[in-house]
């Protein structure tokens, strides 16, 4: 006969065998910003990436590939990725919600919903926002259709890239090296890797004294409906081609924090309609200059509202008020001059624009 203790411990749902947060943080691998010798003063977290977390279900994993593969969707909005080093791949940017139409509400919805919001701030130690939407659910595509030699020679690169034999230069990749332009961002693996060899993103970690090649380590990969959080605007990183499967398929949604009054470092480098073929110019650079606008106007209405409460006890801080000034003049001149493609920047350009 069950004890009272027992009937107790059972009608409150068994609180008792709840595992502790401590466990949970233990078992979770988080590598810091410290460890991949990348601090910044401008880093937003100490988080410098993730092991790969459970985020969504299959069936959700199913119904996002549904929508983003629907005939219509895919041809209107899918490019080549500029930067690929295999020259099979594609992006499918801006797709999701363009101006006010939402093309895909289950995506839409389920990279919105709130516990999808909690569980990602949860893992990045931070609180956090979508940046805008055109960096909504980005899909980076590897149509592989080479043939047994060319996957040899991938695994060779990846073999000696990771055996610190080479510095990673010589590695196939979906998405070549680059660090992010937004300040961090969730990385969820849309395909079956069960027989996928290698495609896990590698990093690049800071020098040491003394070095001369950075070291290049691997994240494990994420499963299908998992995802790894990445502060890739200071992290050098690439996604490598995989072998043994027919496709990597993996979704990227951008984050800023959420806060107005935090240093916020997104920059276009990587995503400027003139580089990035996916971004389509009239609406990219709607976007951007929309956040950085609404960014700019909670700085000013929290200084207004700073010098309007002092004013009352008769203390204006003249000094405090002329920094904040700057660092606003300071953002702003940002916002335009990530605008400005300079001449050696279009020099890269039109070398890279006839190739596919």
């Amino acid at each position: 006969m069950a004890t009272p203790d027992l009937l107790r411990s059972i009608q409150d749902n068994r609180i008792d065998k709840v595992i502790p947060e401590s466990v949970y943080d233990s078992n979770l691998k988080k590598i810091s910003m410290e460890e991949l010798r990348r601090s910044d003063p401008d880093q937003i977290t100490d988080l410098g990436v993730t092991d790969p977390f459970p985020l969504f279900t299959n069936e959700a994993i199913s119904l996002m590939r549904q929508e983003f593969l629907n005939r219509d969707i895919f041809l209107k909005y899918t490019r080549y990725s500029y930067n690929s080093t295999s020259g099979l791949d594609a992006n499918l940017r801006g797709y999701v919600k363009d101006m006010d139409t939402i093309n895909c509400p289950f995506i839409h919805s389920a990279w919105n919903h709130p516990l999808t919001i909690d569980l990602i701030n949860k893992m990045a130690g931070v609180e956090l926002e979508i940046i805008y939407d055109y960096e909504i659910a980005i899909v980076n595509l590897s149509m592989k259709s080479e043939e047994q030699a060319a996957e040899e020679r991938i695994r060779f690169a990846r073999e000696q890239s990771l055996s610190g034999v080479s510095n990673g230069e010589d590695i196939p990749a979906v998405v070549g090296w680059h660090y992010d332009s937004q300040p961090l961002v969730c990385v969820l693996m849309l395909s079956d890797t069960t027989n996928m060899i290698g495609g896990e993103t590698c990093l690049r970690k800071g020098l040491r004294e003394g070095e001369t090649t950075e070291e290049v380590i691997p994240v494990p990969g994420p499963s299908r409906g998992n995802a790894c959080i990445l502060q890739g605007r200071f992290i050098e990183h690439i996604a490598p081609k995989p072998l043994g499967s027919s496709e990597r398929m993996t979704m990227i949604t951008s984050y800023r924090p959420k806060n107005p009054l935090t240093v916020e470092t997104a920059i276009l480098k990587t995503v400027k309609p003139e580089i990035n073929w996916s971004s389509r110019y009239s609406d990219y650079y709607a976007e951007w200059v929309d956040y950085r606008s609404e960014i700019i106007k909670k700085r000013l209405d929290h200084l207004n509202s700073t010098i309007k409460t002092r004013r009352v006890n008769h203390k204006f801080d003249k000094e405090a008020v002329m920094d904040n000034l700057r660092e606003i003049s300071k953002y702003l001149s940002k916002t335009y001059e990530e605008m400005e493609v300079p001449d050696e920047e279009w020099r890269k350009i039109i070398q890279n624009n006839n190739r596919k």
